[in-house]
């Protein structure tokens, strides 16, 4: 799955620990803020701002893997994993075929719980990706 580590920015050692925001302003601009896992408040408000004409997505950079919610034109947010080993999961409601998506608030919920869980965070059904 190298496009989805090339999405999540990997997880190196360099960048464990910290969370992000990402955003496209053209075809080759991006621009990131970063923050300490501790600074709930602001990964909460980039959660609720995501916007998908800047293509943004925030990313949790944790030991056990990156963790994302990405905005796009298509979907509502979405969240994916990308373990350390490559292999990666997508989120998606308990029970619920893969059409139906987490809704805002199960959103936030999972990305706020990477803030501090051991591994990919309770709540959602993690699907693998292939």
């Amino acid at each position: 799955m190298g496009w989805l580590s090339r999405l999540l920015g990997g997880a190196g050692p360099e960048r464990q620990d910290v969370a992000e925001r990402v955003s496209t302003y053209g075809l080759f601009r991006t621009g990131t803020e970063t923050v300490e896992l501790d600074d709930r408040e602001t990964v909460r408000r980039w959660l609720r701002e995501l916007d998908p004409d800047l293509q943004q997505q925030v990313h949790i950079h944790r030991p056990w893997g990156v963790i994302a919610a990405v905005s796009d034109h298509r979907d509502p947010v979405g969240v994916v994993v990308q373990e350390p080993d490559g292999r990666a999961w997508g989120a998606y409601v308990p029970g619920a075929d893969r059409r139906e998506h987490l809704t805002p608030e199960q959103v936030e919920a999972v990305m706020l719980a990477a803030l501090t869980s051991t591994g990919r965070p309770d709540g959602p059904d993690w699907r693998p990706i292939v």
